[in-house]
């Protein structure tokens, strides 16, 4: 569906993923997906953007279209097709995938963790995550129930440990606070998830409703890092090929490569850096959509596929940090 821009709150645009494309009176300017095409297009055309390129698409913006797709996946599939076919210079130009972070470890030294925004450092890095405060939320949940380390800098012991709310790893021997790390936040740790679980029934038995609420809250970051931990072990290690229809698509090291429709051949270019090993569950920022929708899609018709690489990844990380 094709419409002025200036009609936009006219029309009812559908809560489904789909392909949304912002054009002038002469060529498409951007080409872009979605999950929700309601939701995607009534932030950009609805508001007035911060982002200084965003505010320049939309001010040259004459027309809209759209087209609905089933799932996420097909809509990264046609995504993918287009822009190889059209270019528009505003999906080179905006760049969200910039305020991405990672999460940086140092097996040694306090602090042990550090939420950095590139991999340049000599660290062991998880991501990237699209939100920083995902990140410190995660941190202050894993010290709060577990005592685990949430160092601000370099000093220490810091008041975290004289009010008793850490173990003390600082000054403890390195390996101790190095089985947590691989333990609780390279992979996932069902001890501790089965923990909590108990927890949580606990206080419910206890009629402690608020403090079951809070945990709740602390359970959903936990899960939803270890579902990321989970990608990040996987994503780089998925080479295979999936036959939709009359489409073939070829997935090299965790990105669509080749597109076969019906008699059309798409071929992307791999890029793929020299990762370091303590890059092995990192890869460049602007990736991540395409990696997670893939990852996605996997993990609901591929499930055990998808389990047993990530036991492999894991088998392997463990051999190399010893």
């Amino acid at each position: 569906m094709e419409f002025a821009k200036k009609d936009f709150k006219e029309l009812n645009i559908p809560e489904q993923s789909g392909i949304f494309t912002f054009s002038d009176a002469e060529k498409k300017l951007y080409i872009g997906k979605t999950s929700n095409l309601k939701r995607t297009l009534s932030n950009i055309l609805s508001l007035n953007p911060d982002n200084e390129i965003l505010f320049k698409l939309v001010s040259l913006t004459e027309k809209v279209s759209f087209t609905e797709y089933p799932s996420l996946f097909l809509t990264l599939v046609e995504e993918k097709k287009l822009l190889d076919k059209f270019q528009p210079e505003h999906n080179v130009l905006l760049k969200p995938h910039l305020d991405y972070v990672y999460l940086g470890i140092d097996f040694i030294g306090v602090p042990y963790f550090k939420v950095v925004e590139n991999t340049q450092e000599n660290l062991y890095y998880l991501g990237p995550f699209r939100d920083r405060f995902f990140v410190y939320d995660l941190l202050d949940t894993m010290g709060e129930l577990f005592q685990f380390p949430v160092c601000e800098d370099e000093k220490y012991p810091c008041q975290r440990l004289k009010d008793k709310k850490c173990y003390g790893w600082c000054v403890k021997e390195n390996t101790e606070i190095g089985k947590v790390i691989v333990d609780s936040y390279l992979q996932v740790n069902k001890k501790l998830t089965i923990e909590l679980k108990a927890k949580k029934e606990e206080l419910s038995d206890d009629l402690q409703f608020v403090r079951v609420e809070q945990l709740k809250k602390r359970v959903t970051i936990i899960k939803k890092f270890y579902d990321q931990i989970k990608f990040l072990h996987t994503t780089k290690n998925l080479d295979l090929e999936l036959n939709i229809e009359e489409t073939t698509i070829t997935i090299n090291k965790g990105m669509i490569s080749e597109i076969k429709d019906g008699l059309t051949f798409f071929h992307f270019p791999e890029i793929s850096p020299q990762y370091r090993d303590k890059e092995l569950l990192a890869f460049d920022k602007e990736q991540l959509s395409e990696r997670w929708i893939i990852y996605s899609h996997l993990q609901k018709n591929r499930k055990k596929y998808l389990d047993k690489i990530y036991k492999n990844s894991v088998s392997e990380m463990i051999k190399k940090l010893q």
